[in-house]
């Protein structure tokens, strides 16, 4: 298992979340609630993307994609219909 944490910058502000990435699975925990990470694909290049349901401050699934490097990973992020913003973030473990 690898832990990434990561800032997500949105329009609202930006939140901290912690992303936890195994075998073909993952989970993301933060302050709109926590959840398994949905169609998770990891790519030998090191790209990834993955899609997350949250509750607060609204119910909405957010889109990331991004690059997995040895030091952390990066990338932008569609929060439901609305708006877009970025994600950064170091390896923890």
């Amino acid at each position: 298992m690898t832990t990434y944490d990561i800032t997500i910058s949105s329009p609202m502000g930006e939140f901290p979340a912690t992303i936890t990435l195994g075998e073909g699975e993952g989970h993301m925990s933060g302050k709109g609630g926590s959840g398994p990470l949905e169609e998770l694909h990891r790519a030998e290049d090191g790209s990834i993307r993955f899609n997350v349901r949250i509750d607060r401050p609204m119910p909405m699934t957010m889109k990331f994609s991004g690059v997995e490097t040895d030091a952390g990973m990066d990338g932008t992020v569609k929060f439901g219909l609305f708006a877009k913003g970025t994600f950064a973030g170091t390896r923890a473990t």
